[in-house]
């Protein structure tokens, strides 16, 4: 319990300090912090209980889309300005490193593997935002139809 508040708040504080250092709208800061917050408990909780890099990243990546979707509506806001303090505890940067630490050191082997893990990710994160951003527009689509409607 106390390592899921870790990564709660650690995950929160770093999408925060990254909105501050790309001068995002201050009001849309705490905000920015909470999708962050909700993408990387996505993918902690899914990597810890054995699913994959693949996996993970899509629902993490789903759950940060979505949130970032619903705070630009309510803060009438671009999606941007979520999306980016938000995306920053799940790009694989660690990864990358190391992939490149062991390429130097001539461990071809784990470097090939740390380089498998970081596409997987990106892969991963991007298919999510795509896939909520496909969703969410559908559903924005079919409620605009159906409020249409009632009115004739």
């Amino acid at each position: 319990m106390l390592n899921l508040i870790y990564h709660m708040v650690f995950s929160f504080l770093s999408s925060i300090s990254f909105a501050i250092i790309c001068n995002v709208p201050k009001k849309s800061i705490p905000m920015g912090g909470v999708v962050g917050m909700l993408g990387w408990m996505g993918y902690i909780l899914l990597s810890t209980n054995g699913y994959g890099i693949f996996q993970a990243s899509v629902v993490c990546s789903l759950l940060l889309a979505f949130a970032g979707q619903i705070a630009a509506r309510i803060f009438k806001m671009p999606l941007t300005v979520f999306y980016v303090p938000g995306l920053v505890p799940i790009v694989p940067g660690i990864s990358a490193f190391q992939a490149f630490r062991h390429l130097t050191q001539n461990d071809y082997e784990l470097a090939v593997m740390g380089f498998l893990n970081v596409g997987y990710c990106a892969i991963g994160i991007a298919c999510g935002i795509v896939i909520s951003d496909i969703l969410f527009n559908s559903f924005i689509g079919l409620y605009r139809l159906k409020k249409r409607k009632e009115r004739i």
